[in-house]
């Protein structure tokens, strides 16, 4: 693995290559974490890519882990969004990748993320999907929060305006504040293994949340394959409603893969390593393109005579 880094729109972001071992030019993939990961925890997804034979760049954001920006913690999918574009430029200028065939993975919101990245960049060969959350960001949040709380957190936004309009700065709010037994030491876990994760964003980040919605958009992806692989069992945060709102709007080629695990089943067990490995088909299927048969073309003039006939 090689620390490198890369220009995304005038800041230096920071990220993770893996290479396998060939001397020879292969697809790649840039991979993209979730709220409570930076790029070190995609160490845990990266070698089943790699032992595949593709090149792949796990990647920090700006303003987050051990990328460039401030203030700290800017949680904006769009610009996150376009950080994917830059590393798909960065992979393109590297010898041990084919620059035509670069693919995308996100976990979480990492994963709605490059879909809309690959809505507006064609260079963006093939989109992969883990554990969907965030397809609609407002229905998203009002299904986590209820009305009420929705309606509480507008009234937080409305004095963080004020305060931003006379001159201060956006007020820092836990990144994600999880309230069930099963995940909620997940960003203190995050900070034990990550020295550079903190649970932290701006307030004004949410307003960006709220109005993130990939999925008015993810009809537009087509004809680039996109695959999702949903959580099936218990889980509030990867809602399969919202996994399966989006994927019915998308178009050709596609693939839904619902799996019987819960919220944390895909990230650490025990569906990951099923889930990596639908990622790794799809993408070598799609990715590598290897033409099953040769097609002989018909001579120009023969094409005519039998259109004459």
């Amino acid at each position: 693995m090689e620390h490198v880094t890369f220009n995304s729109l005038g800041t230096r972001c920071a990220g993770d290559l893996y290479l396998p071992p060939t001397r020879e030019p292969v697809p790649g993939l840039v991979l993209g974490h979730s709220g409570v990961m930076v790029k070190e925890a995609l160490a845990v997804f990266a070698p089943y890519f790699v032992r595949a034979g593709f090149a792949v760049l796990a990647i920090d954001y700006r303003t987050v882990g051990s990328s460039e920006g401030e203030p700290r913690g800017l949680d904006h999918p769009e610009r996150q969004a376009e950080d994917f574009r830059s590393a798909v430029s960065y992979l393109q200028t590297r010898p041990e990748v084919r620059p035509e065939r670069i693919g995308v993975w996100g976990v979480s919101v990492g994963g709605s993320v490059p879909a809309a990245a690959a809505v507006l960049d064609r260079r963006i060969s093939c989109v992969v999907v883990q554990s969907p959350s965030m397809w609609n960001g407002w229905r998203y949040l009002e299904r986590l929060m209820g009305r009420a709380g929705l309606h509480a957190l507008r009234d937080e936004l409305r004095q963080d305006w004020q305060r931003r309009y006379e001159g201060g700065q956006s007020a820092r709010v836990p990144h994600l504040a999880l309230d069930h037994d099963s995940v909620k030491d997940a960003p203190d876990m995050s900070t034990r293994l990550f020295p550079t994760y903190r649970n932290e964003k701006t307030l004004d980040s949410v307003e960006h949340l709220l109005t993130f919605a990939p999925e008015n958009l993810i009809h537009r992806l087509a004809p680039t394959p996109l695959l999702m692989i949903a959580n099936g069992a218990w889980d509030p945060y990867h809602i399969l409603e919202e996994a399966q709102s989006a994927f019915d709007r998308a178009g050709e080629p596609k693939r839904l893969e619902v799996l019987p695990y819960d919220v944390l089943g895909l990230y650490t067990g025990p569906g990951l390593d099923e889930a990596m490995t639908l990622a790794v088909d799809w993408f070598d299927l799609h990715l590598r393109r290897t033409p099953l048969a040769a097609v002989t073309p018909v001579p120009a003039y023969e094409t005519v005579a039998a259109m004459t006939q």
